[in-house]
């Protein structure tokens, strides 16, 4: 029986051959892999927590939204990438409309974190003002964080009524002293159905926006308040608003005119 051998030259031509397919087999595999791709989206569990400690209170015919920022990721881990809010509303009929039948669409405000307005930041709490308040209708907010890429976190939301606000306080008079500056007011009348819980008093220095909160941490109970701790020769201007309560929500009057003054 004859044997049979591979001569060089086929050994050779079948070591090509096998180059070639193995070859084409690499190049197809690499441009199917550099193909367009689309951009990284984040893990759900990575996405930032929705903020937290959202609150809601009508000041005289606005209303003042407040959140704390979240710290946390959905695993646990800490924040690191955060970019803003996304504030979305819907409006609803406050006598006859479901709050929570339909999810808020109109967006209203995007707040940048290290550039707030027009919201505030306060520490590690954001406040936006809704300017475009109607009595007697509803209000429902989504408060959404955005991370790096514009990718939106879950969403925090809370509604409340518009009501006619309150009588505000009347003859505000403002007296300076060395470093201090001494304030009161009248106190309104208030209709059947309003308790007084007291009062808030707002300061802010000539020629910037008032703060959304107050200077007082809790409700003033007496018509007066001795401000210390302030600039000489420094101009500041105050106003106070009247907080009642019907049922159980907390409405704020409108601020006063404000009273402007220099310690000396």
């Amino acid at each position: 029986m004859k044997s049979f051998r591979f001569s060089k030259f086929s050994t050779s031509r079948v070591s090509r051959s096998t180059f070639l397919i193995t070859s084409g087999l690499l190049l197809v595999v690499m441009l199917v892999a550099c193909g367009k791709k689309g951009p990284v989206r984040p893990k759900l569990d990575t996405l930032p927590e929705a903020p937290e400690e959202v609150t809601l209170q009508q000041q005289g015919k606005l209303f003042v939204l407040g959140w704390t920022i979240p710290s946390r990721n959905q695993d646990g881990s800490a924040v690191e990438d955060l970019t803003g809010f996304r504030i979305k509303r819907l409006r609803y009929d406050a006598a006859e409309g479901c709050p929570t039948c339909r999810d808020p669409q109109d967006e209203v405000a995007e707040l940048d974190l290290k550039y707030p307005a027009p919201g505030q930041r306060i520490g590690n709490r954001f406040y936006w003002r809704d300017l475009d308040i109607r009595i007697d209708s509803g209000y429902r907010y989504a408060i959404t964080s955005i991370i790096v890429g514009g990718q939106d976190g879950p969403s925090a939301t809370i509604h409340l009524a518009a009501q006619q606000p309150p009588p505000s306080p009347t003859a505000l008079q403002v007296e300076s002293g060395d470093g201090q500056v001494s304030v009161q007011w009248a106190a309104p009348v208030f209709p059947e159905g309003m308790e007084l819980v007291g009062y808030n008093l707002y300061r802010r220095h000539a020629k910037r926006p008032f703060p959304i909160v107050p200077v007082n941490s809790e409700p003033l109970q007496e018509t007066k308040l001795l401000d210390r701790g302030l600039d000489n020769g420094r101009a500041y201007e105050y106003r106070v608003s009247a907080l009642i309560r019907i049922g159980d929500q907390l409405l704020e009057s409108m601020a006063t005119p404000g009273a402007l003054i220099t310690p000396q």
